[in-house]
């Protein structure tokens, strides 16, 4: 579990204690010294040996401790960590005290070092009982040998094995006769609406769904598609709630506020006269029929076609009008065609080696469920390619059964990244998980440990190698993709969540509100991290009563609209903050929790709090406390509606800042205290004071800033951005009343920003200094109203890693645009949106040119057909907004025959034109 990690960051803490407090005397920091430097050598074997115990299961599948002894082992090791935490927070509350005083009495030098012994006292406690969990565990197997470091385990450091994990996650390959099956069965009028496939877990049922829906002619066929992840425990509304926000491209409706029977009524109204595929994945309950299945599949208002997943076809009843298609195993051929897929090799590489020779174990072990295919060939994809080390894996470690292949790549991890993967378990089945809220919250925890000077080591970039690992692994699943190609959402894939979230319970590494096991757990005094999926006022009386002052994780996974945000939060933080007088909490996670109410009174005694996360979760209120929260380093409260201003003064260990831009001027940063934030995102700066403030914070990474437009073209404003040269992602965002096209920009510092990877950039560029503007790494790129006088794409398509170029209103003052051979190597995305030159604009791709490009889009542009489309084929899909009928004609007889998914669209009159704004992006 993350006992390591835990103990990693106890014995850090420690050594921290270990200079002289300048204000107490000679004697007592010795003594205390002493009891700190006791408790580190106490703890550093403890370290090896959970080390060691790791590389051994990691190399024999065989541990020492078994899930009794784990569990025992937790408890220890947390309560160390709260004891020290302890000590530390009433030390510092100590010394806050004598400062505010302005003079330090004898009597309270002897409470502080009293405070002091006597914590240090109850942590050398805890530990002494935590290192004889230890030795009761090796002498109770004499088998116990110290494994040398890495336990086999390849020499290169896992943070260094991938760039970049969109070039690892490659397709699944389908069964051909299976996919046409499924497609013969959507044709109308000839089947039943609804088609249930089944099969057993792990074997392909989502990835055969998937290849489907994601089909360029299923996709022209069915004007609207939804496909939904059905939660565990059903919930119409939430369901409903999920077709409409995906079939409803028009308007923005808060789902959150209506009924089960308006949004049917809303579902039905969208659907009129149009055709529809929705999937639903994962079901589990009969309810959905009846709620959700036959109101839709049987109307005569619309064409819906329905695919469902399941693995259990007891769940529909059979008097449903349903055809069943049916998933058995793969055979070997099929087996072996999606490991070489996984594992990333051809097969005249293995047939060539002598990797050959583990073929038939490999099938064996795989059993044809295509679950274990992947999981095995993301496991070896990360060994040496030799026999030797992965016979280690596939004959010395390996067994038959199906639990052994998920054990085994959850073994192979690296230490560091044991908690990572487990913590995901917290999170609902399948429920897409924000890449960045998972990082934060890996950060908050102490699961990633700097590996040297914290202050300069960036938490987030080894938290987004943990990521990356496991995503290689296959043990991650990324779900949705930027536009850039990185990842924006993912879940654990459901067998493994099914497998390692009870166990992960079971020893209580985290718990969760519907399960109880935890409870029947003797051995467990109190809940760690909880995460509750239907409000805390729901949690069953007997796990409530472990919820209590030890609590440092807390994630809430409830949408309710009609419920008492207020009351539940409060009894929760009530709980932890009870007896001690404040709470060791380091996690409030409440994203999409509507309109929770803090009280300043028990945030205030969040005097751990790290993370606190309250996007789009529309509060009206931040406490005010916030501001002070001595430990507080993300900080995220992007969509919301904050009415009452808030300074955030004292919460100096601040990393991350995401605020709402309507609301940002009511939280207010005093920038010049803050130098070690990384991210700024939504701050407003109504003056160049403010803005000059800004070129202190040298460790930005993501800055996005909102002002009048002549701040962003003045020479401070040049000399500020020069400064920040750590900058990844800037936007700068303007709205102002009108435009001066003689009014160039000039921010020449920015083609010396080398890493700077996302630029959005709204402004009259001067066309024979382009160049000057560009930086040389950029990934993303979006031009607005720049009217250069030039043709852009000869410079453009130098950009070695440019994954998506936008050109938007008036970036295009040319009569052509010349794609040149081998330009645009990397491009996957191109938006060509509002241009209006006054001849027709031609678009020329050369052969060999963009030679990575997937999609286009066209938007209300006086253009010609672009020449040289049939020279792109990676590209799969155009989209055609308010363009004339003939232009698509053109586009459809330029790529006849090619599998491209043309899509016409219309944009509404207000969107039409391009806003007013500048952004560095």
């Amino acid at each position: 579990m993350d006992a390591i990690a835990v103990v990693s960051l106890v014995i850090k803490k420690l050594q921290g204690l270990l200079p002289a407090d300048e204000n107490t005397t000679t004697n007592d920091p010795t003594v205390f010294q002493k009891q700190a430097q006791g408790a580190i050598d106490s703890l550093e074997p403890l370290k090896q040996f959970l080390k060691n115990e790791d590389d051994r299961e990691a190399s024999s599948g065989h541990s020492l401790m078994d899930d009794q002894v784990v569990t025992q082992l937790l408890r220890a090791v947390y309560s160390a960590d709260d004891a020290l935490n302890t000590l530390i927070l009433k030390k510092e509350l100590q010394e806050q005290t004598d400062i505010k005083s302005g003079t330090i009495r004898k009597s309270k030098r002897f409470m502080k070092n009293l405070i002091s012994r006597k914590g240090m006292g109850k942590l050398n406690k805890e530990i002494r009982r935590l290192v004889e969990i230890k030795e009761k565990a090796v002498t109770s197997d004499t088998s116990f040998s110290t494994v040398g470091n890495g336990g086999g385990r390849q020499s290169s450091s896992w943070q260094d094995r991938r760039a970049r994990i969109s070039d690892f996650c490659l397709e699944e390959e389908t069964d051909v006769d299976l996919v046409n099956e499924l497609l013969i069965r959507l044709v109308p009028y000839q089947f039943p609406k609804l088609i249930a496939v089944i099969g057993e877990g792990g074997s392909g049922k989502t990835t055969l769904a998937k290849t489907i829906y994601d089909r360029v002619d299923v996709r022209r066929y069915f004007t609207k598609r939804a496909w939904i992840q059905v939660p565990s425990l059903f919930n119409t509304r939430q369901v409903l709630g999920d077709i409409l926000q995906q079939i409803n491209e028009a308007e923005l409706v808060e789902e959150s506020t209506l009924s089960e029977d308006e949004l049917m009524w809303r579902i039905i109204k969208l659907l009129n006269g149009a055709r529809c595929l929705i999937v639903l994945e994962d079901v589990e309950a009969t309810q959905i029929l009846e709620t959700v299945l036959n109101p839709l599949c049987n109307s005569s208002q619309f064409d819906t076609r329905m695919i469902l997943t399941t693995s259990n076809a007891n769940k529909l009843p059979p008097q449903t009008g349903y055809l069943a298609l049916h998933l058995g195993r793969l055979n070997e051929e099929e087996s072996w065609k999606l490991f070489l897929n996984k594992v990333r090799m051809k097969e005249d590489e293995v047939v060539n080696s002598e990797l050959i020779s583990l073929k038939e174990k490999i099938l064996m072990m795989c059993g044809g469920l295509p679950a274990r295919i992947v999981l095995l060939g993301g496991l070896l994809s990360t060994k040496e390619r030799s026999n030797n080390e992965w016979s280690r894996v596939v004959l010395e470690r390996a067994g038959n059964n199906k639990g052994d292949i998920m054990a085994l790549s959850y073994q192979d991890l690296p230490s560091e990244i044991k908690p990572c993967f487990l913590y995901m378990g917290i999170f609902p089945k399948k429920v897409e998980i924000p890449v960045r809220r998972l990082i934060h919250l890996w950060v908050a925890e102490g699961f990633v440990m700097p590996l040297l000077d914290p202050e300069e080591t960036n938490h987030e970039d080894m938290a987004g190698r943990c990521f990356e690992e496991l995503v290689i692994r296959n043990m991650i699943q990324v779900i949705r993709w930027k536009s850039d190609g990185s990842p924006k959402t993912c879940y654990m894939p459901g067998v493994l969540y099914d497998f390692f979230s009870s166990k992960a319970e079971a020893v209580g590494f985290f718990n969760r509100q519907f399960h109880t096991s935890s409870n029947k757990n003797p051995e467990l005094a109190a809940v760690r991290r909880l995460a509750t999926y239907s409000g805390i006022k729901n949690l069953q009386s007997s796990l409530f009563a472990h919820v209590h002052q030890n609590l440092r994780s807390y994630v809430a996974y409830d949408t309710r609209i009609r419920c008492s945000p207020s009351i539940e939060t409060g009894m929760l933080l009530k709980k932890i903050i009870s007896n001690r007088g404040f709470g060791l909490l380091n996690s409030l996670d409440l994203e999409g929790v509507y309109k929770p109410k803090l009280s300043d009174d028990l945030v205030g005694k969040l005097l751990h709090l790290k993370y606190l996360g309250l996007r789009s979760t529309f509060i009206d209120i931040l406490p005010a406390t916030v501001g002070s929260l001595p430990c507080l380093e993300t900080l995220d409260v992007k969509h919301t509606n904050i009415k009452e201003a808030v300074h955030i003064v004292k919460a100096e260990k601040l990393r991350h800042v995401y605020l709402c831009v309507n609301s940002s001027n009511k939280v207010l940063l005093d920038l010049s205290s803050f130098t070690n934030l990384h991210t700024l995102w939504g701050q407003n700066v109504g003056s160049l004071s403010e803005l000059t403030l800004l070129e202190k914070l040298t460790r930005l990474r993501k800055l996005k800033l909102t002002g009048d437009i002549k701040l962003f073209r003045s020479k401070q404003s040049v000399e500020c951005f020069a400064k920040l040269t750590n900058l990844q992602s800037l936007k700068l965002r303007s709205i102002p009343k009108s435009i001066e096209y003689d009014s160039f920009i000039y921010l020449d510092s920015l083609a010396e920003h080398h890493k700077l990877q996302e630029l959005y950039l709204l402004g009259t560029l001067p066309g024979n200094r382009l160049s000057d503007y560009i930086p040389p790494n950029l990934r993303k790129l979006t031009l607005s109203m720049s009217r250069p006088g030039i043709d852009p794409m000869p410079l453009l398509g130098q950009l070695p890693h440019l994954n998506v170029l936008r050109l938007l209103s008036n970036s295009v003052m040319v009569e052509r645009l010349t794609c040149s051979a081998g330009g645009f190597p990397k491009l996957r995305l191109l938006k060509l949106w509002h241009h209006k030159y006054w001849k027709p604009v031609l678009l020329t791709v050369e052969e060999e040119a963009m030679s990575s490009l997937n999609e286009l889009e066209i938007r209300d542009c006086h253009m010609q057909p672009p020449r040289g489309l049939e020279n792109v084929i990676t590209l799969k899909e155009i989209t055609l907004t308010n363009m004339p009928d003939t232009f698509r004609e053109d586009v459809e007889k330029i790529l006849q025959g090619r599998n491209v998914y043309i899509k016409k669209s219309t944009c509404p009159s207000s969107l039409k034109v391009c806003p007013l704004v500048l952004c560095i992006s």
